[in-house]
């Protein structure tokens, strides 16, 4: 189902495993999620997930 899929690119942002929003895809892919493509075509997608990956690259860089 695809909102599994948004769920796991918010986990994978998240976890700060992937450093982009194209690492995040990639994982996806990888891990042959739903309609990997379709849910990046969305702008807001990308930017959400791109200002979670943002927040927990400077939240470790803050507690190290």
């Amino acid at each position: 189902m695809s909102v599994d899929t948004v769920r796991r690119a918010f986990q994978l942002a998240e976890a700060g495993d992937c450093r982009s929003v194209s690492d995040i895809r990639r994982t996806l892919q990888k891990e042959r999620c739903d309609a990997v493509e379709g849910h990046f075509t969305s702008g807001l997608l990308r930017s959400q997930l791109k200002a979670r990956v943002d927040a927990t690259r400077a939240a470790r860089t803050h507690t190290v």
